[in-house]
């Protein structure tokens, strides 16, 4: 065989084999950016989730002092006493009550709605869903009374009766049904008033000195808001002390 038969099919072998290695190398770093491309994508979606949760922590701390205030209230003065306080305003402490209890399962349900398609987690929301999570267990433990007993799902179905998603510039916010809205339903609607039922139970209980579930339940609160909020931005002006029955 001719030298330049030789050169020309050897040239033609290193042609092909360029082609194979250029395409192998192509496909192996298509293969690596659509790798690279949906691991970056998973963690803009983990981060979203997380600052989708950010978001409610200002509302959701609002609440949580809100109701442990009202708890406070409750064990410092006593049930009857505070009854008698607004006698003039009908069943204003019931009702008022009850909407406490329900605007914080509020937020937490959209809290819990902003995060539900992600796994991400975060190490300061780790440590508040903890923080959720006691609060949670404090409201559904049965050993000590009936009275404010809210079992998780029952805590849940409230929470998704109250939250509703408004659509803003094409991003959704969550928004928690206010104490107008709710005093009317609570007042019109018997199968949504059944769902308060520990409240009135509780009330019943408050009056005998029965206050153990209420305390825990505002040291819990007053833990998760601690971490919510620990420089008091968004809970100014609320006395967030752990109640003492000691003192």
């Amino acid at each position: 065989m001719a030298p330049e038969t030789i050169l020309n099919a050897l040239a033609l072998v290193l042609s092909v084999a360029s082609v194979a290695l250029s395409g192998w190398f192509s496909v192996r770093t298509a293969r690596l950016s659509h790798r690279l491309a949906d691991e970056r994508e998973e963690r803009l979606e983990a981060q979203s989730a997380i600052k989708a949760a950010e978001r409610v922590y200002e509302p959701l701390a609002q609440s949580a002092a809100e109701l442990q205030s009202r708890i406070f209230n409750i064990v410092e003065s006593g049930w009857v006493p505070l009854m008698k306080r607004y006698e003039s305003h009908g069943d204003y402490a019931l009702v008022s009550t009850a909407f406490l209890f329900a605007h914080y399962f509020g937020w937490i349900e959209a809290r819990r709605q902003a995060v539900l398609s992600s796994s991400g987690e975060g190490g300061r929301d780790v440590s508040v869903q903890n923080l959720i999570d006691d609060v949670l267990k404090t409201l559904r433990r049965s050993e000590d009374s009936e009275g404010f007993l809210f079992f998780t799902t029952e805590q849940r179905a409230i929470g998704e009766l109250m939250l509703e998603w408004e659509l803003v510039s094409k991003a959704r916010i969550p928004k928690v049904m206010g104490y107008a809205a709710f005093v009317k339903r609570y007042r019109d609607d018997e199968s949504f008033r059944q769902w308060f039922t520990p409240v009135d139970a509780g009330m019943g209980l408050v009056s005998k000195g029965d206050i153990k579930r209420l305390v825990d339940i505002q040291r819990a609160l007053v833990a998760l808001i601690d971490k919510l909020d620990p420089n008091r931005k968004y809970t100014a002006g609320y006395a967030l002390e752990p109640i003492d029955l000691a003192s």
